[in-house]
């Protein structure tokens, strides 16, 4: 028993420390978490002994990554969907904080009958904390380049007078641009000051307002710089559409793109990401013989330089077009209010006298 308490305490407070530390669980699963995964790293005491400290670490590395992939897999089958989603998310740091604990722990049981247990502790624990830092900074270099947010602003034009704005949804925040994004426009595009703010205009005199602006996070990293998209959607596009857009290849880079039919994107603003893009589609319902409903479905792609790690996203139900306004009739003589029609009455049928 001496031989397998000491392993399975220090797997066991390496998991909650290094949860702690980056954030890959939160505490409360890595404690209870934790818990299962030292009794695999603790049954394997004995084979640490009789492998020495050459080979140890690697067995334990390898039974700590086992361990990860197993538990994913048992979301996969038998969990909740958000666990599933939020396990793949943290994958790869999942696996290089267990292989690193589990390590640490093979090579402390392996010098401890050797060194004791003091150098055989302070040994284990270097191993642990250099197989985690080295991972674990390279995944954070890595969703710094790759998987920070993007702002993304759409511009929608509007059959409106020139000396008028089209209206907004009551209640309706006011989209407003930044001076950097003002600056990035006038420096492709005609911007100017308008009755209802900042109106782009293309190079066919077409007006554009700001409809709405989203910062789409990526939920395994909500934080870090923030891509900058600038989205122009014609008017005219009355059947379904899709684009492809990349964005600025700089973390904090601005990029702006003009759409137009059948899957025609102009960016501007290079160099242009080959790790992250946008997958836009703009999808019409028919209402009735003359008015359509249109939205935008966004989806986020991001690779980074070591594989596919991360999941797309996908952002649904976003508006593409200003309210329509109908005008509502003048007051007069010849106006008659629409009789309402009576609420339904589900109370008891009333008693005839």
């Amino acid at each position: 028993m001496n031989t397998y308490f000491p392993t399975y305490w220090f797997t066991w407070a390496f998991l909650i420390l290094a949860a702690a530390l980056t954030g890959v669980a939160s505490l409360k699963d890595a404690f209870f978490g934790g818990l299962f995964a030292a009794i695999l790293s603790a049954l394997l005491a004995k084979v640490y002994v009789r492998t020495g400290p050459r080979f140890a670490p690697l067995i334990g590395a390898t039974a700590g990554a086992l361990w990860v992939v197993a538990m994913f897999f048992r979301l996969r089958w038998f969990g909740y969907a958000d666990d599933y989603e939020m396990a793949q998310w943290t994958l790869g740091t999942d696996i290089s904080v267990h292989a690193a604990g589990f390590a640490g722990a093979a090579l402390m049981t392996a010098l401890t009958p050797r060194h004791g247990m003091g150098k055989a502790l302070g040994g284990g624990f270097l191993l642990a904390a250099a197989m985690t830092v080295i991972p674990y900074g390279t995944i954070r270099w890595i969703d710094y380049r790759v998987a920070g947010p993007v702002e993304v602003v759409l511009f929608v034009s509007a059959e409106v007078p020139a000396d008028l704005a089209p209206s907004r949804r009551p209640g309706a925040v006011s989209v407003g641009l930044s001076p950097e994004e003002i600056r990035f426009l006038k420096e492709r595009l005609l911007v100017v000051d308008g009755p209802g703010g900042d109106e782009v205009l293309d190079d066919q005199g077409r007006r554009f307002w700001p409809l709405w602006r989203r910062r789409l996070n990526y939920p395994g990293n909500p934080g870090g710089p923030v891509r900058s998209l600038m989205v122009l959607l014609p008017p005219g596009l009355t059947v379904a559409e899709d684009w492809t857009i990349p964005v600025q290849q700089a973390p904090t880079g601005m990029a702006l793109a003009l759409l137009g039919a059948q899957k025609k994107v102009t960016p501007f603003g290079k160099p242009l990401s080959q790790s992250v893009r946008l997958e836009m589609k703009l999808l019409v319902q028919k209402k009735d013989e003359t008015t359509r409903y249109r939205a935008i479905e966004i989806q986020t792609f991001r690779l980074s330089p070591l594989g596919n790690l991360y999941v797309p996203i996908t952002t649904q139900g976003l508006s593409a077009e200003f309210p329509a306004t109908d005008p509502e009739p003048l007051p007069g003589p010849k106006t008659e209010a629409k009789p309402r029609k009576p609420f339904p009455n589900f109370g008891p049928a009333p008693t005839q006298k």
